[in-house]
């Protein structure tokens, strides 16, 4: 079963985030200072489409929603 729900954490200004590939799909910790660095927002999105996935899915993420 794949969750399309967010968890958004915090673990300091310097966190970009992460994703990786479980049993069960894509696990991705974003931080939510990713909202203010389209940088950082197009890294997060390459490493999950690397992973296989497609961001904008999973509500309440700042990955791949527009503002």
């Amino acid at each position: 079963m794949q969750q399309r729900d967010a968890l958004i954490v915090e673990y300091g200004p310097k966190f970009e985030g992460t994703a990786v590939r479980t049993d069960e799909g894509i696990v991705c910790v974003v931080p939510r200072q990713i909202r203010d660095r389209p940088d950082i927002q197009a890294s997060m999105a390459e490493l999950v489409q690397d992973l296989g996935g497609e961001c904008g899915h999973c509500r309440f993420c700042p990955l791949g929603q527009d503002g």
